[in-house]
Formats: structure tokens, C-alpha cells, sequence
């Protein structure tokens, strides 16, 4: 491990009708083990319309009783996106560490990210195993695994596509992600889904990513926007991460990771189902022609056609809890995800 001085955090939430959620994700902040050297930034986009809502964000908040927390609520709902900028921009310590309202930190969570920051001078971002649960955070129900469950490991976009498919597959979720800021030189970008891995993959342009072994966060999923704002998926979900792709990756130096990047995010054909039981109707077969018109090979691919006469021919009001029970029951029994300190 490098000789070097330790590093400061700023913990960056954005939050918006949470304040049933909030003091469990803050408490799992405050009680971290070993590591105490962090600021909280927490956005409010609470439109000024919903008093009582903001009121008891305040209340939570404010029982913590705790400096380092720092409050600021936006005039106007701004969305995820912008509001997620903004926080940012108030960020003054060495990593931004992001964290969503309804996720949960393992008690060790910062400290193992902060050494991971130690282990090569050239590591920009550090990455991470996670889990998502619905009640019981020790009933996992769906996982990103970690790349090597038996060691820390520093990797980079540039040693071949099996290291930056695993990397991709990792950031979808916001919490736990880590930017060391003086690398930053793509800023967080204001469309939904990739707000967050505009800068994270324009750091891993130039420089290395740990990805831990353990799991540090826990993923809460029955309060998600994602199940309750149809909204988000107006713009699709596809074509801004193939956006994300082609702008940060521009140019014939990055062409492999491009091509990588297309192919990951075009080859997800389980975001059909996500799009078919909550986003408006139309979004999913506005979805499928994307896929098609992008990559024609997936006329070719039994596995998206599966995918696609599911989630059309099948009502929404059967395959949401069809979907939930499988996750439950099927896949949490496979599930063993070790290693996280609560």
C-alpha cells in the first residue's frame, strides 16, 4: 500500500420524498467503522408544494444532530439529474462518494473504499459488489457480483473487455460508487440514467479502477423511482447509455471500448421488462426498435426474442408480481452474498 495521507469524503445524496427512508440510509453513514473523515451533502428536490414532506426531511435530518451533515433544499424539483449536479458542486473534500436515499452502507463500507484509493497512485474510481433486497436487507434478491470474490482488485477499461464489461455492469447503481476529484474531467451529465457515469467513465480514460471484493452497499428497491416514476423512462434508457458511450469514448483511440460499450448496454434485454411493467405505454416497443436498429444481430438472438414476446404479450398486472416472486424465490435462493458487515 502507498505511502500517502488519507483521504476525505463527501457523501452526496439526492433525495426527494424520502424522509421515510432517509434516517436508515443516514444512520448506516454515521455509524461507519474506523472512518470518520466525511462531509454529507444531502439535495432536497422536494417541490416547495409537498410543506409536510419537507418538513419531516428537515425533522430527520435534524435529529441527528450531526455537523457534518449539510442540508440544502432546491426552490423548484429539478430532477435527479440536476439536482445530483448541484450537490456536487458543493463537494469540497478529496472523493465524492454517492449514496441514494433508500440504500444501506455496510458499517465498513468507506474505510475499505478509502484504502482502495491506496492501493495504486493512478486508481481514479473504486467500484463495488452489491445487492439489492425488498424488506429484509438479509434476504438478498437479486446481485452484481463481485470480479473476483477472493481479492480487492485494481483494474482498468484498457486491459480487455472482460474488465470493462464488469466494470459497466457495476455502476448502473449510484451508491457506493467513489471519484477521486482532482481526476474528474467529464462532468456528471443531466440525463437520468447515465447522470453519474459520464465522469465515472471519462476517469477511467486515463486512469485505474479498484474493484472491491466485498459488498458495501445494499440496494433497497421497494420504494425505488424507478417503480413509481414513469417519467424517467420517457427518454429511453438505451440510447442514453449508448449516448454516454459514444461521447465519452469518442475518437479511434477508445474504439474497442466503444464497440464494448454498445454491445453491453445493447445486449440488456432485461431492461424490457423494468420498461414494461413501469414506464408509460409505448416506451417498450420504442425500446425494442432501438435494439433492433442497433444492433442487427439481435434478430438473430433467441434470447431477446424471449425477452420481447414476454414482456409484450404478458399483462402488466401479471408480470410485476410474477417478476417480485421470481426475485424472491428463485433467485434470492441462489443468492450468498457474504462478506457484508451490518
Amino acid at each position: 500500500m502507498l505511502n500517502k495521507k488519507s483521504f476525505s469524503f463527501s457523501i452526496c445524496v439526492p433525495v426527494y420524498k424520502s424522509s421515510h427512508l432517509i434516517g436508515t440510509m443516514l444512520r448506516s453513514i454515521l455509524e461507519q467503522e474506523n472512518f470518520d473523515n466525511f462531509e454529507i451533502i444531502i439535495g432536497d428536490d422536494n417541490p416547495p408544494e409537498l410543506k409536510e414532506e419537507i418538513e419531516k426531511t428537515k425533522k430527520v435530518i435534524a435529529s441527528f444532530g450531526d455537523s457534518r451533515i449539510k442540508y440544502y433544499k432546491n426552490e423548484k424539483n429539478l430532477g435527479y439529474a440536476i439536482n445530483l449536479q448541484n450537490i456536487v458542486s458543493r463537494a469540497s473534500r478529496d472523493i465524492l462518494f454517492l449514496m441514494a436515499q433508500d440504500d444501506i452502507l455496510a458499517k465498513d463500507a468507506l474505510r475499505k473504499t478509502h484504502d482502495a484509493f491506496l492501493l495504486d497512485e493512478n486508481v481514479g474510481v473504486v467500484t463495488r459488489p452489491y445487492f439489492w433486497f425488498e424488506k429484509d436487507i438479509k434476504k438478498p434478491v437479486r446481485a452484481v457480483l463481485p470480479y473476483d470474490e477472493n481479492k480487492t482488485r485494481v483494474i482498468s477499461i484498457l486491459d480487455g473487455k472482460k474488465e470493462f464489461m464488469k466494470i459497466f455492469e457495476s455502476v448502473g447503481q449510484l451508491s457506493g460508487l467513489a471519484y477521486r476529484r482532482e481526476f474528474l474531467e467529464v462532468t456528471f451529465n443531466d440525463e437520468c440514467f447515465p447522470a453519474h457515469i459520464y465522469p465515472f467513465a471519462g476517469i477511467l480514460r486515463k486512469h485505474k479502477c479498484v474493484f472491491l471484493k466485498d459488498y458495501t452497499v445494499a440496494i433497497g428497491i421497494m420504494d425505488s423511482q424507478t417503480r413509481s416514476v414513469s417519467s424517467i423512462y420517457d427518454l429511453s434508457p438505451t440510447e442514453s447509455w449508448l449516448k454516454m458511450y459514444r461521447t465519452v469514448f469518442t475518437g479511434k483511440e477508445y474504439e474497442k471500448q466503444r464497440k464494448w460499450g454498445e454491445e453491453h448496454i445493447l445486449t440488456n434485454f432485461m431492461g424490457l421488462v423494468q420498461l414494461k411493467n413501469y414506464a408509460k405505454s409505448g416506451v417498450l416497443l420504442k425500446e425494442i426498435k432501438i435494439l433492433l436498429r442497433e444492433r442487427r444481430k439481435n434478430m438473430l438472438d433467441l434470447k431477446f426474442w424471449f425477452f420481447v414476446l414476454g414482456t409484450v404479450l404478458t399483462p402488466r398486472f401479471i408480470l410485476i408480481p410474477l417478476v417480485d416472486w421470481y426475485k424472491s424465490n428463485v433467485i434470492a435462493s441462489k443468492l450468498v452474498c457474504t462478506r457484508f458487515n451490518n
